[in-house]
């Protein structure tokens, strides 16, 4: 079974992923700061994480460039719709990139698609 980490400091948001994740047979942790996150990943690395860019004391392109070596896909879901920083994102390494407002089916099947191309990816 996946394990997902949602990292994003609403916790509303953060609610309903998770929600939406454990009804589709994932199971999740959520962190709404980059601390709790960073202890966490050190002591296990999820198959996924989704990440917020604007966090609290540090943004989610600074988080991608630290968990690059750790290769955990990532999906960013922020309300930073902009071109330039989907591009950003990206060129980060991210899989996806999700805009806020989003809708719960949407995001599920994206998931599903990076899940099964990183697990294809890994398995050659």
């Amino acid at each position: 079974m996946a394990t997902i980490y949602i990292l994003e400091d609403d916790l509303n948001i953060q609610e309903i992923e998770a929600y939406a994740l454990k009804n589709s047979g994932y199971q999740t942790e959520g962190f709404d700061n980059a601390r709790e996150f960073f202890k966490k990943v050190s002591e296990r690395v999820p198959s996924l994480l989704l990440l917020d860019i604007m966090l609290p004391g540090v943004d989610g392109f600074d988080i991608m460039e630290y968990i690059r070596p750790l290769k955990i896909p990532v999906i960013f879901i922020t309300a930073r719709g902009d071109v330039k920083d989907r591009v950003k994102g990206l060129r980060l390494g991210a899989e996806d990139y999700l805009v806020k407002p989003f809708d719960v089916v949407e995001l599920l099947a994206r998931v599903e698609v990076v899940l099964r191309r990183f697990h294809k990816r890994g398995a050659q």
